[in-house]
């Protein structure tokens, strides 16, 4: 008797784990040449401010190659957010289609399967993987727990316990599933209403910072130009440190300006990581809100 062959031919491991070795592959290219682009970023602003004798143009080098070093992680970051986005915005739908195909008659593995065929976004091929798992014979809880880890989401790990005791448990496993939908709808719901509460906080940091960068550069553009008006006619008049204003014969103008810009930085940066703790839930993802309040910080002192 002909034996057949019940490995599935829609997706292997074997094409699954060389796409996510080349994929860190990729990442870590990534990250030395980054690493390699900010030295070298740092090191010619370095030179071009020793030549040139400009305070500015070292500390906006050394923010730039800095920059340069973070701004890859950011994307990669960023990338990852979204596919677990996806993830957790079609896990109600996978609990639909588990759902309706359990009341048409299908056992909950063969759902299981069923739904690995539908386009989830990045959910589906995680699903195709559990797929294969199971085909091959994979024990239940491994295959669930391997599925949980390549999500990496708190929603898709809840769901994969609810699945495991509705699985354990039998009974009406229309009437779980059913169950489990729901709760994760109301979960979904209980975090977009977080957001959109939380979402005003995030612009109030953005308000809060430009205020900053207009009253600095306020200041740059005009009480330290009659500063600086001030200590020249100090030195035509060669009263130097005498008389009413000669105190300001010997401020440094250009510190002034300096520490104000280093200032404009420090608090891109916490009020970056603030914002994306407030608006995301998470700090890394606060490194673009960083990015854009650096930049704006640099083109309001650079352009004044």
């Amino acid at each position: 008797m002909q034996k057949i062959d019940r490995k599935p031919k829609e997706i292997s491991t074997n094409e699954i784990m060389p796409k996510k070795s080349i994929l860190k592959n990729e990442i870590v290219k990534s990250i030395m040449f980054s690493i390699v682009a900010s030295i070298s970023v740092i090191i010619i602003s370095l030179e071009i401010s020793s030549v040139v004798e400009s305070t500015m143009i070292k500390d906006v080098g050394i923010i730039f190659g800095i920059m340069v070093g973070v701004i890859p992680l950011t994307i990669h970051q960023l990338r990852e957010v979204q596919r677990r986005d996806s993830v957790d915005r079609n896990m109600p739908v996978f609990l639909l289609a588990l759902l309706s195909s359990v009341q048409s008659g299908s056992n909950l593995i063969k759902a299981i399967e069923q739904a690995a065929d539908r386009n989830l976004g990045a959910l589906t091929p995680e699903l195709k993987n559990l797929k294969a798992n199971i085909s091959w014979g994979t024990p239940l809880e491994d295959a669930f727990e391997n599925f949980a880890k390549r999500t990496g989401t708190r929603v898709s790990r809840r769901v994969t316990v609810l699945l495991e005791m509705a699985m354990k448990i039998g009974g009406d496993v229309s009437e779980n599933l059913e169950m489990i939908q729901k709760h994760v709808s109301e979960m979904q719901n209980i975090e977009k209403s977080r957001k959109s509460a939380l979402q005003p906080y995030t612009y109030t940091i953005y308000i809060s910072f430009a205020v900053f960068l207009a009253v600095a550069v306020l200041l740059t553009t005009s009480f330290f130009t009659e500063i600086e008006k001030v200590q020249d006619g100090l030195l035509a008049a060669g009263s130097g440190k005498d008389g009413l204003f000669g105190s300001l014969a010997d401020m440094d103008v250009s510190k002034l300006e300096s520490a104000l810009f280093n200032m404009a930085i420090i608090e891109a940066v916490f009020g970056g990581v603030a914002a994306g703790k407030i608006g995301s839930g998470s700090y890394v993802a606060g490194t673009k809100h960083v990015v854009v309040m650096i930049i704006m910080a640099v083109i309001a002192f650079n352009v004044s």
